[in-house]
């Protein structure tokens, strides 16, 4: 990330005219603040209660949605939306809960959340704030217009500000701030569960914590200000959607009291005929076993339509190739799940991807990590304390084919339930709960045989929790002989029909089984023989065992 200014030119209108900045008096325009996380259970009601306040006020009200405190902090597999500025913005507005929000930053008698110095407020009194703030007179007005290459990332924003009064302190500071609308993510509340939809989430404070300082502030004062901007392909590993950034500026007379500001969406400029972007990697959730097909979003951002691209992808060092074909009109994208593939954990899981050149390949790859499934043994514990509504609460556990292995629910009002789930079956499992008012308030402890924690919450999950984990899956694959190992290949793989197999010299026993350890087919492969008929078999993963002379060894398949 690059950021460029050219000097701050504070001179008399008759020497320069503004361009996009109105120099008649106008009333104030509001920054909405609001604070927020990924597992906040209320924030969604915030966020309905900040886009209902901006759709009354379209022209005038701009929201920023700043990700800080605990209820931003990911687990493993999440997405990280914090930034490094959020945590001086909490300190500052003194919030004492979540959702917490301030207008202008200024301070409003009698709609404190803590009741006394706050600026922070609860999102009952935001509309209050906003209305009052809106009704007053703003001594500075403030435009904003910007672009954006689709291909490099650059972006340039010009900020225009004119003093139609004098402001009452001899320094003010000129913020601007990227935000990134229709991020895909977690919300314990809201009832959407991983699909989320995250907008004006914070991304970047261009002009630093609280922004630059203007010593001009006299009635009269036209500022003109330029930035150039390279904007990175993720921030803290979270994909940047170029068609989704927002920009919002604001003038300040400190680290407080907002005095006005505005908002651009960047427009967006191509400048190459062929040019395919790697968008992003769709988040990957915890693995609990070596098969993964990434899925990637393919972005058209060069003049013509695209209707090829040669694919290439790592799953942890191990490369495959994959070609697209389609029709992808100029700025159009579209989701390409790629083919399934066997893959070691390695400790540090990274899925990367590349396409193949083209008039600018400087967009051409990502890669994104992902996260080892936890591996429990034994029966499992769990323990659920229903609050007054345990009519709402229901679980239930699927194995990685999707098939219900156990559930409960709904139960009475505050009771307690221990029960012990019964665990025979090697699988990759999801744990669920579910609460159908949306609103949590159920405690829940999962625990294997040795006490280990696989899931737990004191209530504030909102309408659903899951956690995926693995139960004794290495086991699956036995002892094997890393020679005969070696020698055996198998392809194709994935495959609809046949499988070939090379480096068999003798008779061959074998086991298809699936990812439970059911045996699905048997057989022997002769001497001479190389292939087995999978013809029919649902598509998954499954498990070839191969038994030569007393050596052994087993081979992951995967039936499309």
């Amino acid at each position: 990330m690059k950021l460029f200014t050219l000097p701050v030119w504070l001179i008399a209108l008759s020497a320069m005219g503004q361009t996009i900045v109105s120099t008649n008096p106008e009333n104030a325009k509001v920054i909405l603040e609001e604070f927020t996380g990924i597992y906040c259970t209320y924030c969604p009601e915030g966020h309905a209660i900040a886009e209902a306040i901006q759709a009354q006020n379209p022209d005038d009200v701009f929201i920023i949605n700043i990700h800080a405190g605990s209820f931003a902090a990911p687990l493993p597999g999440d997405p990280d939306f914090r930034t490094p500025w959020g945590t001086a913005l909490v300190q500052q507005s003194e919030l004492i809960g979540y959702p917490a929000g301030t207008v202008n930053r200024l301070f409003f008698q009698g709609l404190s959340q803590n009741g006394s110095t706050s600026r922070a407020m609860n999102r009952e009194n935001w509309e209050s704030a906003t209305n009052q703030t809106l009704a007053n007179t703003s001594y500075v007005n403030l435009g904003v217009e910007s672009t954006l290459n689709a291909s490099t990332g650059e972006l340039e924003i010009h900020v225009e500000a004119y003093y139609t009064g004098s402001s009452p302190v001899g320094q003010n500071y000129l913020n601007v701030a990227l935000l990134q609308n229709n991020t895909i993510g977690p919300q314990t509340g809201g009832g959407q569960g991983n699909n989320y939809v995250h907008k004006h989430r914070l991304v970047d404070l261009i002009t630093g914590q609280f922004g630059e300082e203007i010593t001009t502030t006299s009635a009269g004062t036209f500022i003109d200000r330029t930035y150039n901007y390279s904007v990175p392909p993720d921030y803290n590993g979270v994909p940047t959607q170029l068609a989704d950034l927002e920009l919002v500026v604001f003038m300040a007379e400190s680290s407080q009291d907002i005095i006005s500001g505005n908002a651009s969406t960047p427009d967006l400029v191509v400048s190459f005929q062929n040019d395919l972007s790697v968008g992003a990697i769709s988040p990957i959730g915890e693995v609990c076993y070596g098969v993964l097909g990434p899925e990637i979003l393919l972005q058209n951002v060069g003049t013509q339509t695209a209707t090829t691209a040669q694919i290439t992808y790592e799953i942890n060092g191990a490369s495959y190739n994959y070609t697209w074909n389609g029709n992808l009109p100029s700025l159009g994208q579209t989701f390409v799940a790629l083919p399934a593939q066997e893959f070691p954990f390695n400790g540090s899981n990274v899925v990367a991807v590349t396409i193949g050149n083209d008039d600018f390949n400087g967009n051409n790859d990502r890669e994104i990590e992902f996260f080892e499934a936890e591996e429990y043994q034994g029966n499992l514990n769990l323990t659920i304390d229903t609050d007054g509504f345990g009519n709402e609460f229901t679980w239930e556990m699927l194995d990685y084919t999707g098939t219900v292995y156990a559930s409960g629910g709904p139960y009475g009002s505050f009771e307690t339930i221990t029960q012990v789930i019964s665990m025979s079956e090697e699988s990759c499992y999801t744990f669920t709960i579910y609460d159908s008012s949306g609103n949590g308030g159920t405690e829940v402890l999962l625990r294997d045989a040795s006490g280990n924690q696989i899931l737990q919450t004191d209530g504030e999950f909102g309408a659903t929790l899951e956690r995926t984990f693995g139960y004794k899956v290495e086991t699956i694959l036995g002892q094997e002989d890393p020679s005969f190992a070696q020698e055996v290949s198998i392809w194709p793989n994935p495959t609809r029909g046949n499988i070939e197999l090379s480096g068999l010299h003798n008779t061959t026993l074998f086991v298809v089984s699936n990812i439970l350890g059911q045996k699905i087919m048997t057989g022997s492969l002769q001497s001479g023989q190389s292939a087995i008929d999978v013809t029919g078999m649902t598509p998954g993963v499954y498990l070839l065992q191969l038994t030569e002379n007393q050596r052994y060894c087993v081979k992951k398949i995967i039936i499309e």
